[in-house]
């Protein structure tokens, strides 16, 4: 693959509004008066090499990675650390004012920048010349280029910015501030500038406009979930449409990627126990999977490599970060997703067994969904599943509705695959509401919800015996902008409380 440069001086013009990187895979060719982004669109080698970047970058971000998957347990109460650890310890305890700072997916930090991933995005998405690939493929790379820049755009928004319709959760009253919102590809110097905060419902307008031409682009592409697909856009769709409350679009979405993706549930013991290990069911579930090359991809840069990785926080290495028993007391003793947990000794893969294990929940349990079957490290990450949907489905028909048994049969769908026993009748909203975040425990525990869906519903975070961490009123809810980005553009205005 031809290697080009086309990220040097697009670098110059993101650290304007406080994100920076450089391209790896990429070498100098031009001098340092021009500009490359041209040049790496102008063959279909770059453009290749672009498409490959983008998706790349997530897997190199630690925000997209075992902060992604393990942090929003790490600070509600679905983790803790095992005794002798410290990794996450921060996020555990909320230390000082600052716990969702640990959370972060913008900062000055090349391998913690979302900005980075949206760079390649708009690249692809605005800047691809006519006749330098087939139309149908420059067609398909602006969907999976649109779809990936709504994705992100949806994590930044979900962190930095109170949910719509949540506006005055906060002590401040009516604060609407989401994320700096580009959508145009920085080619040149001139390109960048300073910009503000977009409020949250133009992130959201601007994620749903994206999703919706991705579905168009995207139609009937569904065979390879390692690239974004029709699927996973309605999967984002839903989503995103679950948390701005658009109850009968996010219903709609979320049968809509069950229809169009080609896999089904797993609903066999073995075939549940297994879904996560790549030498076995290779995440039969994944609406979208990012794959990691062990032999080229283990050495260097962020999220998912050596001491970084999720399998080394929660099953090989440090072990650091285990399931509560608040989190196992969960499932009944019948439950298939119970084999996504083993004894700590058993589930590592590498290093000595740990210790202390049992301090954290009575079986000494692991979680094994990040195993490091390919290597400490290098475990395939699995963005979105679809169970996810049948439990989105679930909610936002029920509230669609006002009727909290409208769901019900998209509940009952998931747990019969899942051995998990019949879903009761609910007398209310809220006994259908708590119902499903405990699903939605058992299912997605460690793989980026629990602190989201506490903060969407505008519940208290809590630990793991009940206690009060956090207010759901509290201004550390919202992630701060912090200082060094600020610093840099004085346009952006920090969330109140910092």
């Amino acid at each position: 693959m031809k290697k080009l440069n086309f990220m040097k001086y697009a670098v110059i013009a993101v650290l304007l509004v406080g994100f920076a990187g450089c391209n790896d895979i990429l070498e100098d060719v031009e001098p340092p008066t021009s500009v490359s982004g041209e040049l790496a669109l102008s063959s279909p080698e770059g453009i290749n090499a672009l498409r490959a970047s983008m998706y790349s970058k997530i897997r190199e971000n630690f925000g997209f990675t075992t902060n992604y998957f393990i942090g929003p347990s790490a600070f509600a109460d679905e983790a803790r650390i095992r005794p002798g650890a410290t990794r996450y310890d921060n996020l555990n305890a909320a230390i000082g004012t600052s716990g969702t700072a640990h959370l972060s997916f913008w900062s000055n930090d090349a391998n913690s920048n979302a900005y980075n991933i949206i760079q390649d995005a708009n690249l692809i998405a605005g800047a691809i010349p006519d006749g330098v690939i087939p139309a149908e493929l420059a067609a398909q790379y602006r969907g999976e280029a649109l779809a990936i820049r709504a994705f992100i755009y949806h994590n930044l928004v979900k962190l930095y910015g109170y949910e719509p319709g949540n506006f005055g959760q906060g002590p401040e009253g009516n604060w609407d501030a989401g994320v700096v919102l580009r959508t145009e590809p920085v080619i040149d110097v001139a390109d960048a500038d300073l910009r503000a905060r977009a409020s949250v419902d133009a992130v959201y307008t601007q994620i749903f406009q994206d999703l919706a031409e991705a579905k168009q682009l995207l139609s009937g592409i569904n065979g390879d979930n390692t690239f974004a697909t029709e699927a996973f856009v309605d999967g984002i769709a839903a989503r995103a449409h679950l948390y701005a409350g658009n109850w009968s679009e996010a219903s709609a979405a979320a049968q809509a990627a069950i229809a169009n993706f080609p896999g089904s549930l797993q609903d066999s013991q073995a075939g549940v126990g297994g879904m996560f290990f790549e030498d076995a069911g290779n995440h039969p579930e994944a609406l979208f999977k990012i794959v990691i090359n062990p032999n080229t991809e283990n050495s260097t840069g962020g999220g998912s490599f050596v001491n970084n990785g999720p399998a080394g926080y929660t099953s090989d290495q440090w072990v650091s970060q285990l399931p509560t028993q608040f989190l196992i007391d969960k499932y009944d003793e019948d439950d298939y997703r119970l084999g996504w947990y083993a004894p700590c000794g058993e589930a590592q893969r590498i290093g000595a067994p740990a210790s202390n294990c049992d301090a954290v929940n009575a079986n000494g349990w692991s979680l094994t969904k990040f195993n490091g079957v390919k290597g400490n490290a290098v475990d395939d990450l699995p963005y979105m599943r679809l169970a996810e949907m049948y439990l989105i489905w679930a909610e936002a028909a029920g509230k669609a509705a006002n009727d909290p048994n409208a769901g019900v049969a998209a509940l009952e769908t998931l747990r019969n695959a899942r051995n998990a026993g019949p879903v009761p009748s609910f007398g209310s909203i809220t006994e259908m509401e708590n119902f499903i975040l405990d699903e939605r425990m058992r299912e997605l525990a460690f793989e980026g919800h629990r602190f989201f869906d506490l903060k969407r519903l505008q519940r208290d975070i809590r630990n793991p015996n009940g206690s009060i961490k956090m207010f759901a009123d509290s201004y550390r809810i919202l992630a701060p902008i912090g200082n060094t980005l600020i610093g840099v553009n004085p346009q952006l205005v920090e969330n109140p409380g910092y």
